[in-house]
């Protein structure tokens, strides 16, 4: 397939289907992905989520998606299958597009040091007395009356 593209498909899946037919729905929609061609790369299996506000008057249905790789010719064959089966309420294919960002190249930041220097002392402040034991001793003798 030279002319051939990746795809993703999201759908929703009716919650009207038991919940042990879910993966039987998945497989129809690879099968006919499959019968128009396609190449089937990931099938995430479908699960039951709250929507977001209701759709066909259904507030809850099994999400799932599908990457595949198919002719562009073949999409709206593959639409009018998955549209024919009837418990799919809702679908979108997006093709895939692989961007990569730009590379900009590293600004290196540097930061500005100040030079190393001691705290100046106004005149109101008083350095730090050091801690005599001895008089601190005598004093409280004074205070407590011993």
């Amino acid at each position: 397939m030279a002319d051939s593209k990746n795809y993703e498909l999201a759908y929703l899946l009716s919650s009207s289907v038991p919940e042990g037919e879910v993966l039987t729905w998945a497989g129809k929609i690879t099968h006919a992905i499959t019968d128009a061609k396609g190449i089937v790369r990931r099938v995430e299996e479908p699960y039951l989520r709250r929507l977001g506000y209701p759709i066909q008057k259904e507030t809850q249905a099994y999400f799932g998606w599908t990457t595949f790789t198919v002719v562009p010719e073949k999409l709206a064959e593959i639409k009018k299958v998955l549209k024919a089966l009837g418990k799919i309420i809702r679908l979108l294919i997006l093709e895939e597009t692989r961007k990569t960002a730009p590379v900009r190249p590293m600004r290196l930041r540097t930061i500005p040091t100040a030079p190393v220097t001691r705290p100046i002392l106004r005149e109101t402040e008083k350095p730090e007395e050091k801690l005599d034991l001895e008089a601190l001793d005598k004093k409280l003798e004074e205070i407590l009356g011993k």
